[in-house]
């Protein structure tokens, strides 16, 4: 259905997510914006079978 481009995507946005989180509210917005995007992306990112798109690049903090 969906290949690694959207995969990576969908991993940037979230990582986007947690960084406008984290500077608006610190820790806690960085969580705020993780618990969004788990709830909004992660149904999606599921159903593709690419691993993490940014630890493939040594950019991701969360794995």
């Amino acid at each position: 259905m969906f290949g690694r481009k959207a995969a990576e995507k969908l991993d940037n946005t979230a990582a986007a997510m947690h960084r406008a989180g984290k500077k608006v509210g610190g820790e806690r917005g960085g969580r705020a914006g993780d618990a969004v995007a788990n709830a909004v992306i992660a149904p999606v990112r599921r159903q593709l079978d690419t691993d993490c798109t940014r630890c493939a690049r040594g950019k991701c903090k969360r794995h």
